[in-house]
């Protein structure tokens, strides 16, 4: 237990959060370069990203949960399948900041910073000027490589800031549960070379080192050919992608992005259809949702074992 704690301080640390620390006048909370006090635990919140939804829905937030929108995918996890089709989806896209305040929210989650676009009107700093609380998954603001540390320490810090703690210790031992038997069962394989496609013709968008997908493919045997690209998901050329020579493919799977072309894209371009995986079909898939920091982390170390490793 000594050493968890550790690393979700270390974590926070990293990431750009502090502990949520108890004050007289509330709770305060250090966020993304923002500062958060809450008199009490939220009442009505707006999740604006699907996996960050996830996550409150996991914590047991239940109908405080009053909005979301940005859907990834069809298929929410089945542990909070039932809760997420009862919250009111607000937008298939982000909502427009008047459309947010019509839900009356205390406090609004984004789950990539691209949530709080200050030139689309819904700046942190705005819904701070109507009195609402603002909170942001850490991947989205790191400026270091985010992994499991960062998803935990995010967790208790929703826990803290939205009064269930309890909730809150018991999924991340979940979490590290899971992922740990996974690590268990790989101790002694050789890692495979990997490339994750995202999308994209003229360049390759594809899973950086900064990510919490990074962290999951490497949890799970596979060594990310990009790696040494300090961002989350970043454009490479298709010059690299063929020096490289990836053992395996990992397209990503969401909504108005079908794989079936990803791979026949690949299977089809004069540089990356020279590579091994191509060559050898070693292809595979994961849902968006799964690389992203949420509570599908231990789903896509799963995964993306068995897709490598057969374990």
């Amino acid at each position: 237990m000594r050493r968890t704690f550790a690393l979700l301080l270390a974590a926070l640390f990293l990431t750009g959060c502090t502990p949520a620390e108890s004050q007289q006048n509330g709770l305060r909370v250090e966020n993304c370069g923002s500062v958060e006090t809450f008199a009490r635990p939220p009442q009505r919140v707006v999740s604006l990203n699907q996996h960050a939804t996830e996550v409150l829905l996991a914590l047991g937030l239940g109908d405080r949960l009053v909005g979301t929108a940005f859907p990834d995918d069809h298929v929410p996890p089945p542990e909070v399948a039932a809760e997420y089709a009862e919250v009111p989806l607000l937008s298939d896209r982000y909502p427009s900041y008047e459309r947010i305040l019509e839900a009356e929210p205390d406090l609004v989650v984004g789950g990539y910073a691209s949530a709080f676009d200050e030139a689309e009107g819904r700046g942190r700093e705005a819904f701070a000027k109507s009195g609402i609380n603002t909170l942001l998954l850490s991947e989205s603001c790191a400026s270091a490589p985010s992994g499991m540390d960062t998803l935990l320490a995010d967790i208790t810090m929703f826990g803290e800031a939205l009064g269930l703690q309890d909730n809150a210790r018991k999924l991340n031992a979940d979490i590290e549960g899971r992922v740990r038997a996974v690590e268990q069962r790989l101790q002694g394989v050789q890692p495979v070379d990997v490339f994750v496609y995202d999308s994209g013709e003229q360049a390759a968008f594809t899973l950086g080192g900064n990510g919490v997908g990074n962290d999951a493919l490497t949890r799970a045997g596979g060594r990310n050919v990009f790696s040494d690209v300090p961002k989350v998901f970043e454009d490479v050329s298709w010059e690299q992608v063929a020096a490289r020579a990836p053992e395996a493919i990992v397209l990503v799977d969401y909504l108005g992005a079908p794989v079936q072309h990803k791979q026949s894209y690949l299977e089809g371009h004069p540089l990356a259809s020279g590579a091994p995986a191509v060559r050898n079909h070693r292809f595979s898939t994961i849902p968006l949702v799964e690389l992203t920091e949420g509570i599908r982390f231990p789903a896509a170390v799963e995964r993306l074992a068995r897709d490598l490793h057969g374990a």
